[in-house]
């Protein structure tokens, strides 16, 4: 059985440890963080760029759709929604999504659904299921969101095929958010939650 390692964290925590963090960094890493406009949003990539730093120390590149990968590295993912980032980690293509469960405007949802998918929503929790299950497909493609109404949801535990390809996904509830993880292939995997609690964090002795 393959074992995804589910990194979690509290953004709030990179108040307390900002000043140290910034000068694990680069330059350019540091500069993008300078062009955030909210503080939230500084947060997120300051924690982001921290732990693809732990994680390899090879050049970071993006395939063709924006997704970043490493040469020299295990496969990985980070999602952020409501006061948490998440990162997954994998021996195999991976995504990862995660969506804090909140009241929207239901309505526009053919847009995103399918009518079998839509017929399947019953309150706002169904609906980022559904969501976070295609997301992460669509992540562990990576391709871009203009695929997520024709890429399958169902099932949110599981194998799931899309255009002869077999991905594995599994769906999970943490504090009021949705996560969904989504690996290429059909060996099953479980996940492995990590919370971190405080900086700095060795990513290598985490994954043994």
């Amino acid at each position: 059985m393959a074992v995804v390692h589910l990194l979690i964290v509290d953004i709030n925590l990179a108040k307390k440890y900002k000043s140290d963090l910034l000068k694990t960094l680069n330059e350019t890493q540091q500069t993008k963080i300078k062009r955030c406009v909210k503080e939230v949003d500084q947060l997120r990539s300051l924690i982001s760029s921290y732990l693809k730093n732990q994680l390899s120390k090879s050049e970071e590149k993006t395939n063709m759709f924006g997704k970043p990968y490493f040469d020299v590295a295990p496969h990985f993912n980070i999602s952020h929604s409501g006061k948490y980032l998440v990162m997954a980690i994998a021996e195999s293509e991976v995504g990862v999504d995660i969506e804090e469960v909140t009241l929207r405007d239901m309505s526009v949802l053919n847009k995103i659904f399918n009518v079998a998918e839509t017929k399947l929503l019953k309150n706002h929790e169904d609906f980022y299921y559904l969501w976070c299950a295609k997301e992460s497909l669509i992540k562990c493609m990576g391709v871009t969101i203009n695929k997520i109404k024709e890429v399958p949801s169902l099932p949110l535990n599981g194998i799931k095929t899309y255009k002869g390809v077999d991905y594995q996904c599994r769906s999970l509830m943490h504090d009021k958010h949705i996560v969904s993880i989504t690996v290429k292939g059909i060996t099953p995997f479980v996940v492995k939650m990590i919370s971190i609690k405080r900086f700095p964090f060795d990513i290598n002795k985490a994954l043994k």
